[in-house]
C-alpha cells in the first residue's frame, strides 16, 4: 500500500479564509483548502509553500499544525496535514498552476463556513473552533 501526505494551507485574514474554487463535471460549484501532494525528497513546510505558491499565487509562511486526519482509498493511505498560515508576498498570477477543476480563489466568511461546501466537511467545525479561540484535537483520526 502507497502512503500519500498531503498538506493544505488554513490562511485567515480578518473573518474570512481562502479556499481555492472549484466546479465539477455537472457545474457543481465547491471549495477546498489550498495545498496538495508532498513530492519525493521534499519537506512537509516546502511542500506546503510550493502548493499554495501555485494553487492561489501567495506566498504563505506556516505557524502552526491544525490538525491531521488520513484515510484509505483503494491502494493508497492518505495522510493530510493541515497548517494555518500567513500570507508573506502579493499575489503573483504568473505562479499559478491550477488543479483540474479549480477556477479560482475565494476568501470565503468563517461565521458562514459551516454552510459553505467546503470539502472534506469535517473540517469546517475545526477551522470554526480555531477562529472563535477554542481548543481542537490535533489528530482527527480515519477520514471517511
Amino acid at each position: 500500500m502507497k502512503i500519500t501526505n498531503s498538506i493544505k494551507a488554513i490562511i485567515i485574514d480578518g473573518a474570512k479564509i481562502l479556499c481555492n474554487k472549484l466546479v465539477d463535471e455537472d457545474g457543481t460549484v465547491f471549495y477546498t483548502l489550498p495545498g496538495g501532494k508532498q513530492e519525493p525528497d521534499e519537506l512537509i513546510i516546502d511542500a506546503l509553500i510550493r502548493e499554495t505558491k501555485e494553487e492561489t499565487g501567495y506566498t504563505v509562511s506556516p505557524k502552526s499544525l491544525l490538525f491531521i486526519r488520513e484515510g484509505f482509498k483503494g491502494e493508497s493511505h492518505r495522510i493530510e496535514f493541515m497548517f494555518v498560515c500567513d500570507i508573506i508576498s502579493e499575489y503573483e498570477e504568473d505562479k499559478l498552476v491550477r488543479d483540474d477543476y479549480q477556477v479560482g480563489t475565494k476568501w470565503l466568511s468563517i461565521d458562514n463556513i459551516l454552510h459553505e461546501d467546503l470539502r472534506p466537511a469535517e473540517m469546517r467545525n475545526v477551522i470554526k473552533r480555531h477562529f472563535l479561540g477554542k481548543p481542537n484535537e490535533i489528530y482527527l483520526g480515519k477520514m471517511e
